[in-house]
């Protein structure tokens, strides 16, 4: 058993829950919101690139950086990520319920809010580092 799996790391040791579009789509919208309206970073420029091999458009990246999309499985993940950045620890029945109904399995929804609490607890780190 890895490390991750056993302290309940949720996308630890191998969880596939999550399709790779699904990952860059989040990726792409904390990044965004780490970054500002309007800023390139390399990171984003990264994940852009790794949508375009997914198979993404410009579009649909573009989209999913403001928190969007025209896929509605993929809107509901976003908007419960945005709903996870406004009530940190608690999100909002409706997000969840919204999440559950457009698809996702409850392992999915906890590898969202791992991914969210990861990214959160990173940028936390980065901003005390000198």
């Amino acid at each position: 058993m890895d490390l991750h799996e056993s302290a309940g790391v949720p996308g630890a040791a191998g969880d596939t829950g999550l399709d790779p579009r699904t990952r860059i789509r989040i990726d792409l919208f904390l990044a965004r919101r780490r970054a500002g309206p309007g800023a390139t970073t390399l990171k984003i420029l990264a994940l852009r690139e790794r949508g375009r091999a997914a198979g993404m458009n410009g579009a649909e990246m573009m989209a999913s950086e403001a928190g969007d999309s025209h896929d509605a499985k993929a809107s509901a993940c976003l908007a419960y990520v945005a709903a996870l950045l406004a009530h940190p620890g608690a999100p909002p029945l409706e997000a969840l319920r919204r999440m559950h109904d457009a698809g996702f399995r409850p392992s999915d929804i906890d590898q969202v809010t791992g991914l969210v609490a990861a990214d959160a607890e990173i940028y936390r780190d980065s901003r005390r580092t000198p």
